[in-house]
């Protein structure tokens, strides 16, 4: 897959998850936005210079920082660094490519457009309908279903979220801050966790590692033909391909996306509005 594992779950992501849902008088608001339109200036700013630019405390940031799920100050740098060292290298099309695409733009139109519809039709061809009802009925007889997610797949589980509550099977699918991890302890037992990930890496195999000290049962939708994990309990593969020439996802959230879609319709035809 062309996404790297870390770019699966980074630290902007996170800082826009603070910006996205907190209330704009949360002082990690401030500074998640302070930090976002000042991107340049952070790999080297000191900690003091960054609480001045937030009008807050040198405390404060730490604390911040601490929320973040990094150790400290120092920590964070490093991570943003990096994040800000990929992302240089997000859009990497060949230098022949890259110049072809500049002087006929419309080529893009249709590269961007082939490519999801080749990777979907690609994918079609191996969904076998029973696996979709082995995944309907897996949900349907949870009693409690949460859903995991990193970056747009995140996005993804929402969008499926509120499809199956109109079905009236309600999944629990967090959003805020980026702090899924602490949610953990709303498992139990026995209940059904969805992890979906199109690259299924390293990231992944941490996340399952902690839902397994609670006894789920674990299913994952990937993209990752070749994932393999004995604490997963059921692996859905899917076919198609990833973008080569993008850091992010694009095709893969696009397949998955619409392998959820199908999941969605199916379990409506097969179960309605059964849920009590």
């Amino acid at each position: 897959m062309a996404t790297n594992d870390y770019n699966e779950v980074d630290i902007l992501y996170t800082l826009m998850t603070y910006v996205n849902v907190s209330s704009t008088q949360d002082m990690y608001y401030s500074i998640a936005q302070k930090i976002l339109t000042h991107l340049d200036l952070i790999p080297t700013i000191s900690i003091n210079d960054l609480a001045s630019l937030c009008f807050t405390s040198p405390a404060t940031i730490s604390r911040f920082c601490k929320d973040l799920n990094c150790r400290n100050f120092a920590a964070f740098k490093k991570e943003m660094k990096l994040a800000l060292e990929i992302a240089k290298d997000e859009i990497h099309i060949p230098e022949a490519d890259h110049a072809e695409l500049i002087q006929y733009p419309e080529k893009l139109v249709d590269k961007i457009y082939m490519d999801t519809i080749n990777s979907l039709m690609q994918g079609v061809r191996n969904v076998q309908i029973e696996d979709v009802d082995h995944i309907c009925e897996l949900i349907h007889d949870a009693h409690r279903i949460h859903m995991y997610g990193y970056q747009f797949s995140r996005i993804i589980a929402n969008d499926f979220q509120l499809k199956m509550l109109k079905l009236k099977k309600f999944i629990y699918s967090f959003v805020n801050r980026g702090d899924e991890i602490q949610k953990l302890e709303t498992i139990e037992k026995g209940e059904l966790v969805i992890v979906i990930s199109v690259s299924a890496g390293t990231l992944i195999d941490s996340l399952v590692a902690k839902l397994k000290e609670y006894e789920p049962r674990i299913l994952l939708i990937t993209m990752n033909q070749n994932y393999s994990n004995d604490n997963v309990d059921y692996v859905y593969s899917l076919s198609g391909f990833e973008s080569s020439y993008t850091q992010s996802a694009m095709m893969g959230s696009t397949n998955i996306n619409t392998f959820l879609n199908l999941v969605y319709v199916r379990y409506g035809l097969l179960y309605g509005n059964q849920e009590d």
